[in-house]
């Protein structure tokens, strides 16, 4: 299955339900992408044949709400972790957010299915290339970054009550036709009741994706707010930026880490030092390094230890729309440390 080849062109989803159903297959049932799933339930990403005359062939994901015991029916449990789910979405819809495009019914299980775009994961762009032969250019990058941006702002301030991701990482960032992001994996997300920068209670979350979380996890007696979401968006810029892992293990550590211990360094005067960081596989790089620059040091304060030094998704958003850095490359470390 080419996930990253465009479509000729997009007719209206007419959906089966049956054909959704017929497809659920052990072939196709697999690990859409990395989630810190809270519960067994299952995803398939699934090919369903079009109707002649009406839509094309379409590639969608399917979630599969049941019970442990996948022979008993449908009870007040599955049918609560759907509705959670389905009422998370429906309140946080936005361009750059996964979206529901069917509900389901079934005796044993209730699915929703949601769109699937076309180019897959960020995660199989950066690190695990489908076509050796493509690679993300930077405006390509550019595009993904502030297009992460927008959706987090969104479920930050856009919604009735801020919701809280919990798990923002590059194989949760999927990509259409026009590599335009979209946040998937909303398992472990939460609607913060008491408002935006208002603790959190850790208690039942999951530690997670090591290299994407907030240090914050691990310490139990600690509430979380959304900042946790804007530490993982600061990975995902400096892995932009990079092409490094976000969890590889290195002598200083993960990218975080790393990015943290070598910012002053790689910043000074000569601009070499900075290109020498920057993934190799991004084509046409001299226009864009000041850009790059503002990307990773956006990235390296948005990853600081203490979450109330990070700044919002409306900050972080700002900066990726304005940039600091328009003159000369020695400017961007001064205009940091205004």
């Amino acid at each position: 299955m080419q996930l990253w080849s465009r479509p000729a062109k997009t007719l209206p989803i007419e959906l089966n339900g049956q054909a959704i159903v017929d497809s659920l297959t052990e072939i196709n049932k697999r690990r859409v992408w990395a989630s810190r799933m809270v519960r067994d339930d299952e995803l398939y990403i699934v090919h369903v044949q079009g109707i002649a005359g009406v839509s094309l062939p379409t590639t969608l994901v399917v979630k599969k709400f049941q019970n442990e015991n996948p022979a008993l029916q449908v009870d007040g449990n599955v049918t609560y972790r759907y509705k959670s789910e389905m009422i998370l979405l429906a309140s946080n819809s936005h361009d750059n957010i996964i979206k529901v495009v069917d509900l389901i019914q079934w005796e044993d299980a209730i699915m929703l299915v949601y769109e699937y775009p076309v180019n897959g994961s960020l995660q199989s762009w950066l690190h695990q290339p489908m076509d050796v032969v493509r690679t993300l250019s930077w405006p390509q990058r550019r595009v993904i970054a502030i297009g992460m941006a927008k959706g987090i702002y969104h479920m930050h301030y856009r919604c009735k009550k801020p919701i809280i991701h919990h798990n923002i990482n590059s194989n949760n960032i999927l990509l259409d036709q026009n590599f335009k992001p979209v946040i998937a994996s909303f398992d472990a997300a939460q609607m913060n009741m008491a408002g935006l920068d208002q603790p959190l209670p850790i208690a039942g979350l999951p530690l997670g994706n090591f290299g994407y979380s907030a240090p914050e996890y691990g310490v139990a007696a600690r509430e979380l707010t959304e900042k946790v979401d804007t530490y993982s968006f600061g990975v995902l810029m400096l892995e932009l930026v990079t092409g490094r892992m976000a969890n590889e293990a290195g002598a200083d550590g993960h990218l975080a880490t790393w990015a943290r211990n070598n910012f002053t360094k790689l910043m000074a005067n000569q601009q070499e030092m900075f290109q020498s960081a920057v993934d190799r596989d991004i084509p046409d790089q001299a226009p864009y390094m000041e850009e790059m620059a503002t990307v990773f040091m956006l990235g390296v304060d948005c990853t600081v230890g203490n979450p109330q030094q990070r700044p919002s998704m409306r900050m972080a958003l700002k900066r990726l729309r304005h940039g600091c850095g328009r003159g000369p490359f020695r400017g961007l470390l001064t205009c940091y440390l205004l």
